[in-house]
C-alpha cells in the first residue's frame, strides 16, 4: 500500500494569515471548488487530466491557511491571488485577503 503524501507545511503563512477554521479544519460544507471560481495552480495549471464534458478539476482544493489554495499536484499551498488568471479579480482577491488578515491581527491584539 503506497504511503499518502504528507500536505505541504508553511509556517510563514501560518504565521501571517493564521488556519482556516480550527487548525485548517474548514467546517461546514464546502459548495464551490476552487477550479469552479475559476482559480487554477500558477505552476502545473491544473491541466485537467480527463477530457469529459463537465469534468471539474479536483487538484486545487482550499488550502488550511486563510487565503491561499493547495495543489494536490504540485503540493504547495500558493496565495489565492496567484490562481486567479482574471487580473482584475487577482487584486480585489488579494486586497480582501489583506483585510481579512488585517481584521484578525486587530482581534487578536485586543482580546
Amino acid at each position: 500500500m503506497k504511503e499518502a503524501q504528507p500536505y505541504s507545511k508553511n509556517e510563514r503563512a501560518e504565521k501571517v494569515v493564521g488556519f482556516r477554521g480550527d487548525k485548517g479544519r474548514i467546517d461546514g460544507i464546502v459548495i464551490d471548488l476552487p477550479a469552479e471560481l475559476g482559480y487554477r495552480c500558477p505552476v502545473c495549471l491544473n491541466e485537467p487530466s480527463s477530457e469529459k464534458e463537465g469534468w471539474i478539476d479536483e487538484r486545487l482544493e482550499w488550502s488550511e491557511y486563510n487565503g491561499f489554495l493547495w495543489c494536490s499536484v504540485c503540493n504547495v499551498d500558493y496565495p489565492s491571488s496567484l490562481c486567479q488568471p482574471d487580473i482584475n479579480k487577482a487584486i480585489e482577491i488579494y486586497l480582501k485577503c489583506i483585510e481579512d488578515a488585517n481584521e484578525r491581527h486587530r482581534t487578536i491584539n485586543t482580546v
